[in-house]
């Protein structure tokens, strides 16, 4: 009897697939109490040949976004627990044993999730990538963020977690309007009906990083994007490090349009931008003595991230989610309980 699910959205993962179904095929869990699904988004790549070799079950979406596919995953799913990693990612042998025994351990406890880190094999712009991460995580961020011991935590990314299916269905699943943040809005209802989710930091996934520049800019405007998002549903899910780089972007253009149309001197917002071209090359550095890597790169780093997650962001509070009844449900745990 299937007792665990494992969902997996892809869309062109061949270069890293392979590493992740292995480890899966390695747990340390009778192999008959879990499976594998694919949610395919359209792959040309070789994915799928990769996931029929591991003999996954494959489902396909059309709708384009990954929470549809996750969503998908949760409704064709035969398991009572749903645990979801990401195709770029690799677990440890003990990884189910260790979810699936923490989220038994109270019926309050809808979820549990651990650590995803860089891997030591990883390219190093992708190293570089994790490194920046890391750092945001510390002004509150869940996606690299660490620990030391079992915590109660508000949010635990989907490369990384398990659930109770009952949970799933009782809040709605995942909100499939949302581009990215359909994990932590799905935990924000989850918390809001009582629940709790817990944090095990020995229960880590080697998630391999964004490996280019293209792609790193991407990931930028779509997390912006699905934040936007997310703030219109729920304002609570808007912190100050999330508005900070489209407060800053309107500032700054503001004040050089008033300095092209108005008497107030150029060197004005001339200077704000150099005020924080300096603290942000500030940030590079101290990321240099940490890690000796490279300046230069943390600082575009930097750069492009604030750049392409505000723009994403302003996007994402101008075109929320649909107003559609039957998906505002989701987003409205009253409705859900």
């Amino acid at each position: 009897m299937t007792e665990i699910s494992i969902v997996i959205p892809t869309l062109n993962d061949a270069e890293t697939l392979d590493a992740c179904l292995e480890s899966l095929d390695s747990q340390n869990y009778p192999e008959e109490k879990y499976e594998v699904i694919i949610v395919d988004g359209g792959s040309d790549d070789g994915t799928l040949n990769i996931a029929h070799e591991y003999n996954c079950r494959v489902l396909f979406e059309e709708e384009g976004t990954i929470s549809y596919a996750r969503e998908l995953g949760v409704q064709k799913a035969d398991g009572s627990y749903i645990a979801f990693t990401d195709a770029d990612c690799v677990v440890p042998d003990d990884w189910l044993v260790k979810l699936k025994s923490t989220v038994e351990t109270d019926e309050h406890v809808a979820g549990v999730g651990g650590p995803n880190v860089t891997p030591e094999d990883d390219k190093t712009f992708a190293k570089a990538v994790g490194d920046f991460f890391e750092l945001f995580s510390k002004v509150g961020a869940r996606y690299g963020f660490t620990g030391d011991e079992i915590t109660e935590v508000h949010h635990n990314p989907t490369c990384n977690v398990i659930y109770k299916r009952e949970v799933l269905e009782e809040v709605g699943g995942f909100n499939e309007q949302l581009v990215t943040v359909d994990d932590e809005e799905m935990d924000y209802r989850i918390r809001e009906q009582g629940y709790r989710l817990l944090f095990r930091p020995d229960a880590p996934v080697d998630h391999y990083r964004r490996p280019t520049w293209r792609r790193f800019q991407q990931m930028a405007y779509t997390y912006g994007y699905g934040r936007g998002q997310a703030v219109r549903i729920h304002s609570e899910l808007g912190k100050w490090f999330h508005y900070g780089p489209t407060i800053i972007g309107i500032v700054v253009i503001g004040l050089f349009l008033a300095a092209l149309l108005t008497p107030i001197p150029l060197f004005i917002p001339l200077s704000v931008v150099f005020i924080g071209e300096i603290s942000i090359l500030g940030i590079a550095a101290f990321m240099r003595l940490r890690t000796n890597r490279s300046l230069i790169r943390y600082y575009l780093l930097i750069n492009v991230w604030h750049i392409f997650w505000g723009i994403g962001f302003a996007q994402g509070i101008v075109n929320p989610p649909s107003t559609d009844p039957d998906l505002q449900m989701k987003s409205d745990p009253q409705k859900t309980s």
